[in-house]
């Protein structure tokens, strides 16, 4: 546990909305998120270990992997998705991934696929029936 005045962090960056995730198919820490300057543009990290990070369970001995995400640094920021504006135009929020969304094909669980999801504002009085936002999901497949 650190204290209370420690100005130590696991990753340095501008984020909003971060979801941080081990994949066991990479063997590494996978963090997909935005930034707060309003692009649109959902990126993603992954932790750059020396070895593959694999929990005691799969046979890498590690007790705790999560320790793995202070341990190491991290990749340089990657591209992943533009997200789309909307009817309005104006800029998304809310933006991250749904672990386990495809069950086994998840990248949460082995496979390649990652369901991200977004919302956007639609443009309708928020004193209507019609929602004023929508949140909006895309598939990506990852190598």
């Amino acid at each position: 546990m650190q204290s209370q005045s420690s100005k130590a962090f696991f990753i340095e960056g501008y984020f909003m909305n971060a979801d941080l995730f081990y994949s066991p198919r990479h063997r590494t820490f996978i963090m997909v998120y935005l930034t707060p300057f309003a692009d649109n543009t959902i990126y993603y990290r992954y932790l750059l270990a020396d070895k593959p990070v694999m929990p005691s369970y799969a046979g890498g001995g590690e007790d705790d992997i999560v320790e793995n995400i202070f341990k190491y640094k991290w990749s340089n920021e990657t591209f992943l998705y533009k997200a789309t504006g909307g009817p309005t135009g104006r800029f998304v929020y809310s933006g991250g991934m749904s672990p386990g969304y495809f069950g086994e094909e998840d990248i949460t669980n082995g496979g390649s696929s990652m369901l991200l999801q977004w919302t956007m504002p639609t443009g309708a009085n928020p004193a209507s029936t019609v929602s004023e936002y929508q949140l909006i999901t895309a598939r990506v497949e990852w190598e």
